[in-house]
Formats: structure tokens, sequence, C-alpha cells
């Protein structure tokens, strides 16, 4: 009885708690974490055929991934470098699509960045409001953000993207929440690299 006692204190007291959370590797989306291979999750040609080139430098891919297994999103993107054969997931964003309906993506942020607040409690919070998206040079398709950021420089991030109806063209395009883990090598090269 003492040996279960002891088992359980530890198995209770060393993992983390949402009070202790330091680590995006901890949680999921759909399943998957950063640091996981993406081989463990879908095939090798499902990944591939997935890839999409978002990005004018290439040293990360993202693969759009879809499954019917989804349960809370409508897709997730996985980020993983470009030589990386094991596709080790550096980022991880899952998706949902409101189509001409960005007031209930912006209650879904809320609700969301609510549940991190008391999750990532040693986060720094960094609300970045609503700015133009630099890939609409009308100025008028915005996103609405807001991160939590470690002091091993990885973040989450919750973001609605109100597209301009003038845009409008793609699925990407549709008016999106996107829930994100990444690391900070991959959030770096993101703001830096990527679009350059």
């Amino acid at each position: 009885m003492k040996r279960l006692s002891l088992y359980l204190f530890l198995i209770l007291f060393t993992l983390p708690t949402p009070s202790q959370a330091n680590d995006i590797r901890d949680f999921q989306i759909e399943g998957m974490s950063v640091g996981d291979s993406l081989l463990d999750h879908f095939s090798e040609e499902e990944i591939e055929s997935s890839i999409r080139n978002y990005h004018k430098d290439h040293t990360f891919k993202t693969a759009d991934m879809y499954s019917s297994e989804f349960n809370i999103y409508d897709g997730v993107q996985a980020m993983f470098k470009q030589d990386d054969r094991k596709y080790i997931i550096h980022g991880l964003i899952g998706v949902t699509f409101y189509e001409n309906n960005i007031e209930e993506c912006y209650a879904k942020k809320d609700e969301i960045f609510l549940e991190m607040k008391k999750l990532f409690k040693n986060a720094v919070i960094d609300d970045r409001g609503s700015y133009s998206h630099p890939v609409d040079i009308t100025g008028k398709s915005k996103v609405t953000a807001v991160y939590f950021e470690f002091k091993s420089k990885d973040y989450a991030q919750i973001k609605c993207f109100d597209w301009s109806k003038d845009r409008e063209v793609t699925e990407r395009d549709t008016d999106t929440l996107r829930v994100g883990l990444l690391t900070g090598e991959l959030g770096y090269w993101l703001t830096n690299v990527a679009y350059n």
C-alpha cells in the first residue's frame, strides 16, 4: 500500500499541471504534439501531397492535413524542416473555417484565450490587436492575434483572419480561426526569413 501511495504521489506531482505549463510539447492539437514525427499520424505520401508553398523561403515546409478523425478543427497545418525525412513537427496550427462569419471567429478566439490564460500562467501574453495582413496589398484583410510566449522562445498563438472579400478566391482566403503551437526557431523564421 505504501508503494502504491508513493507511485500516486509521484504521478500526481511530477506531471505538468496547468499552473506549471511551460512547454508547448506537453499539449496536443488533434492528437499531435510539437516534437512528434508527422509520420506517426500520416503516411509519407499523404504528407508530401499536402505540402503547400506559402512562403518565399523554403527552410520549413507546411503540410495542410485533413482527416475525418479530427474532432475539433477542420484541418491542421504541420510545419517541419525541408530536408527532414522524419518530418519532426516544429509547428502545429489547428484551423477552423468561418465563411462570412468573422464575429463567431472572434467569440471563439476569446473563449480559447481564457482557457489558454489558465493553462499558460507562466507565459508572457502579447496581445497584438488587429492589423493588416501583409500579403494583402489593399490593407483590407485583417488579422487579430494574441500570443503566449515562453522563456524557451516557443509560443502559442490564437488568430482570426478576416480576409477582404476581394481576396476570397481560395479556401485559404476564407475567414479562419488558427490556434497554434510553434517552436522559437520556427517563429523566428516566420518573422524574419519566410517572406523575404
